[in-house]
This record gives structure tokens, C-alpha cells and sequence, in this order.
């Protein structure tokens, strides 16, 4: 059955330590089955000294996917599109990204194009069906909802990652996001943090409604970190009327990945397309959020999310 999960790993990086990293791995490996596609969120690069220089995470990816193998979980590859250097907000100095695993046992990357993380995505036709310009690519990396605007007070977020995948016969498209945090000190900044999210939903919902439009039958997934819960405006904005939201369909006080203090929130989510909406399923390991105080601390903040996508066994 083909799988896809989301997970945000929480500041990773190549430094994590040891247990941490064999912590990860068994989740990814044994929890979630090692997933055919595994997006991921707050995979950390090096800082350089200088700004507006590409800061990849190879070491951190690396170590990831070996500590995943160490558990007896398939032998993924990665993709990503480095940021520049302090653009993409997250802690300072980490320069935190969104990225990509797969296994290559079981779904083919089509790489295209050699995106610069300031290039934007399209799409184009192929024999008659929509495929992107460049893959993976960036969502309008370079719009004031992604980079920043001081008229708006917004500062510089994630990038969304575009990716395309052949799996099953069929081709899947993948759009990874992890929006604008909801951390705030006053209530004002979080009025902002919140309008800047519903651009980023609009953005993507308008970028995957192009595809479905280009073919309703498209295959799509829309899934990472939304900083947002079910209900919120900035999930009616990123589903509009053709997607649907996985988590929704989890029994009432299972549909939560992380806890603000005590109380459960649902953060982490899995979008699907009409034509892949027919017996998919998620479930959510509730590894981390339901740790208990003395036990070893979580492997992240953040549950990761897996879904089951038995409609791609149609053709």
C-alpha cells in the first residue's frame, strides 16, 4: 500500500546526538513503516558568515537516512532546494528547511531543471497532462507572504517545496509547506503571523487548484507543519471546495501532533486530492506529544503524520 508522512523534526541537524538520531530513526523505520515519501520540516544547515549564500543540509539528511537504514527502514534519497543564507526564518542561525525522503525501491524522482531557491515553479503540459517546470521547485518563493514584507509585517518564512513523483504507474504530486509560526509576544504580532499564513494558503491552494485544473483526475497531496488547526481560515483557504483534510476523518482526540502547554493541537496535516481521497487514511503516532514527564525526551515537539493512499493502486 503506498504511504506518505509528514513530520517535523525540530530544529535536526547533523549534530543531533546519538540517541536522538537512533530515536528518529525508529519512528520513520518501525512507526511509520518506512513511508514510500517522507516530507519533512526544521532540517537544519551550517550558518555562514555571509548572507545570501545557498546553505544545504547534506550532513544532516545523511545522518538521517542512516540512522533510518540502522533501524531496518528502507535506504531513502533526499531532495530539497537549499535556502540563501538567514532567509527562511526558524531559529536564528539554523537556517531551517523543508525537505524530502524516498525510497527509490518504490517511487521514481524525475529530477528537472536545476532550481535556484529564488526560481519559481510552473506547469506545463505533457502529453496533455500537467507536470512541473522544475523539480522540486519553490511555490513563488519570492512573494511578500514567503519573503518577507515590512508594509505587511511580515518576515521571511519557509519556502514551499514542489515535487513530482512517479509512483505506482502514476504520477504524484507532493507540495510540502511548513507556514509562518504561530509564536507571538503581543497579540498584534500574532494578527499578522495569522494574515501571513492565509496568504500562504491562498498561494498554494491557487498553485494546486492550476494543476487540478489542468486535470481533475491530478493526484495531489498537500501536507507539512500548517502552524494552524482544523477549522482555522487557513485551512478552509488551502482546501477550498476539492481537497480534503486526512485529519478530519480521525476519531474525536486522536487528531492531534504536538501540545501548547497541556492542550492537544492538530498542527500537522495531510491534504488529498478528489482522486485520491477514496480509502485514504491517516493515523498519527502520538510518540511525542504523549511522552510523560521523566521519560527520555521526545525525539521532536511534533508527531509526524502517515497516510495510506490506496487509490494510486488504480493506475
Amino acid at each position: 500500500m503506498p504511504t506518505i508522512a509528514t513530520f517535523n523534526l525540530c530544529n535536526f541537524g547533523a549534530d543531533a546526538s546519538p540517541t536522538r538520531l537512533a530515536r528518529l530513526g525508529a519512528i520513520i523505520a518501525r512507526e511509520l513503516e518506512g513511508p514510500d515519501i517522507l516530507a519533512v520540516q526544521e532540517v537544519k544547515g551550517a550558518s555562514p558568515a555571509l548572507a545570501e549564500v545557498r546553505v544545504p543540509a547534506d550532513p544532516a539528511y545523511r545522518a538521517l537516512i542512516g540512522a533510518i537504514a540502522q533501524a531496518d527502514g528502507p535506504r531513502y534519497a533526499f531532495r530539497e532546494i537549499p535556502p540563501l543564507a538567514h532567509q527562511d526564518g526558524g531559529m536564528a542561525g539554523a537556517n531551517i528547511r523543508i525537505g524530502l525522503l524516498f525510497n527509490p525501491a518504490t517511487v521514481h524522482f524525475p529530477d528537472r531543471g536545476d532550481a535556484g531557491p529564488e526560481d519559481s515553479v510552473g506547469i506545463r503540459l505533457d502529453g496533455g497532462q500537467p507536470s512541473l517546470t522544475l523539480n522540486p521547485g519553490r511555490i513563488a518563493p519570492a512573494h511578500p507572504a514567503f519573503a518577507g514584507d515590512d508594509h505587511h509585517h511580515w518576515a521571511p518564512s519557509r519556502k514551499v517545496l514542489a515535487a513530482e513523483f512517479e509512483l505506482q504507474g502514476r504520477r504524484l504530486f507532493v507540495i510540502v509547506c511548513h507556514f509562518k509560526s504561530m509564536r507571538s509576544t503581543t497579540r498584534r504580532e500574532g494578527d499578522y503571523a495569522k494574515k501571513q499564513r492565509h496568504a500562504q494558503a491562498e498561494i498554494v491552494h491557487r498553485f494546486a487548484a492550476d494543476l487540478l485544473a489542468c486535470d481533475p483526475r491530478a493526484a495531489i497531496v498537500l501536507l507539512g507543519d500548517l502552524n494552524d488547526v482544523p477549522g482555522s481560515k487557513t485551512l478552509k483557504l488551502l482546501k477550498g471546495e476539492a481537497f480534503h483534510n486526512l485529519l478530519e476523518d480521525l476519531p474525536c482526540g486522536q487528531a492531534y501532533t504536538r501540545r501548547h502547554g497541556s492542550q492537544p493541537q492538530a498542527l500537522d496535516h495531510i491534504l488529498v486530492s478528489p482522486a485520491l481521497r477514496h480509502g485514504a487514511a491517516a493515523r498519527i503516532p502520538h510518540l511525542n506529544s504523549n511522552a510523560a514527564p521523566g521519560e527520555p525526551e521526545p525525539a521532536s515537539d511534533h508527531d509526524p503524520v502517515v497516510a495510506a493512499l490506496p487509490a494510486l493502486l488504480g493506475g
